[in-house]
Order: C-alpha cells, then structure tokens, then sequence
C-alpha cells in the first residue's frame, strides 16, 4: 500500500533555470575582484564553468555530491588561490544563491497538489542540491514546508539521484519499505528509473515524449491513490 509520496524539488514543484550563470549577478566576478584578482567578466564565467563540469562529470561517474563549499574552493584554487577574508566563501555562495533562485517559482497546480496528497499520504521532498540549505529554505518560501514532513537532500547524504543510496535514505527516514512509496520527478532517469531499481512507484512528470507519458498535476492526485 503506498503511504507515501516522495518529490524531486527543481524541475518538479518549481519551475528554474539551470544556468549556472544567473544574469542579475556574477557572484563569482565579485569574489574574485574582492580578493583582488585582475580578472575578466568571461574569463571568470569560463572559469566558474570548468569547475561545475569537472565537478559534474566526476559526481556523475561515481554518484557522490559535491557541495557549493566545493565548488567554491575549486573556483578560488582556479584564480589563484588569493588570500581571503574568513567569511569570503559564505559570501560567495549566498550571493550565487540569491542570484541562481531570483527566477524560480512554484510549479503551475504544485501547491493544490501537494496539499491534496497531504490529506492522506505522507509527503518528503528527495533532492539532488549542493546546498541543505537551499531546499528546505524554498519549500518554507513557496508554502509547501506546511505539507511536507520532510527533505532529504544528496548533499547530505552524500549521494546523488539516481544512486540508490539516496531513496534508501528515504525510505528509512520513515522505516517503510519501497512498496510503501511512489516517487515524483521530471528527470527520466533520476526520477524513474532510480525509484524503480529499489522497488519504488515513479510517476513521471517532465516533458513528454513517444515513449514517456507524462503526468500533470491535476492528475497525480487521483493516479497515486489509485496505487492502493
């Protein structure tokens, strides 16, 4: 019997742009410039971007996180490791954050939906993010933190969608087992594909296509407690 609900945050219930490189703001100029690096604007961009793809491709390959204290510290060894202030990285990164979320909104019918579900089902947020903060602080921003009980973030756990570990983790914040829960994602393989090798439900809510049928928000509700 499902008895609970697990779901992605970037991309499901909020709508974001996954640009590294949010125009209101060049956090990583402005770090640079305050610890008194000669540097360009797209010298600085090209910089901040090798960071993210090596960062990415190693995360990928083994399924560990990386966190923005990691990204941080890349960047900072990329320019040349200036001397800094001791609150230059927690500055960086908050400055990056306000930028990268100024544009993110809830999901068209997210909200309804979520409280929907919370009326009988118990209801987590499972994120990829390299931040525990940031999750948790959006959900309290868009309202959904009153349906949620719970986020569970790879950063914390230290692995990231769709490594199993990561719903495992999940699945035991609750002491339930995988048949007692349906995961809902836009992202085909961390969403779906990852749930169901640990022997979860996965309802998918990205972008259809021939093969993948996508589920909207007005449909969800009735579909999850169709599961039983």
């Amino acid at each position: 019997m499902v008895t609970h609900v697990f779901f992605d945050f970037f991309g499901t219930l909020v709508d974001y742009d996954p640009s590294i490189h949010p125009a209101i703001h060049n956090a990583p100029l402005a770090f640079a410039r305050r610890a008194g690096v000669d540097i360009s604007e797209d010298t600085s961009i090209a910089k901040w971007q090798k960071v993210w793809d090596d960062l990415d491709a190693d995360a990928h390959r083994t399924g560990r996180e990386y966190s923005m204290q990691d990204v941080a510290q890349h960047y900072w060894r990329s320019i040349g490791s200036p001397p800094l202030t001791s609150d230059a990285f927690d500055t960086l990164i908050n400055e990056y954050f306000d930028a990268w979320t100024a544009d993110v909104a809830a999901a068209a019918g997210a909200v309804e939906c979520v409280f929907d579900l919370a009326a009988d089902h118990t209801l987590a947020i499972v994120s990829n993010t390299h931040d525990p903060r940031l999750v948790p602080r959006m959900s309290r921003q868009f309202g959904f933190h009153h349906a949620i009980s719970r986020v569970v973030t790879s950063v914390d756990v230290g692995w990231r969608k769709p490594h199993r570990e990561i719903f495992h983790a999940a699945l035991r914040e609750y002491e339930i087992e995988p048949s007692n829960a349906v995961f809902v994602g836009d992202n085909w393989a961390a969403d779906v594909e990852g749930p169901r090798r640990v022997g979860m439900a996965a309802i998918y809510v990205g972008r259809p296509s021939h093969d993948r049928q996508a589920v909207s928000f007005e449909q969800l509700p009735a579909i999850v407690r169709s599961l039983g």
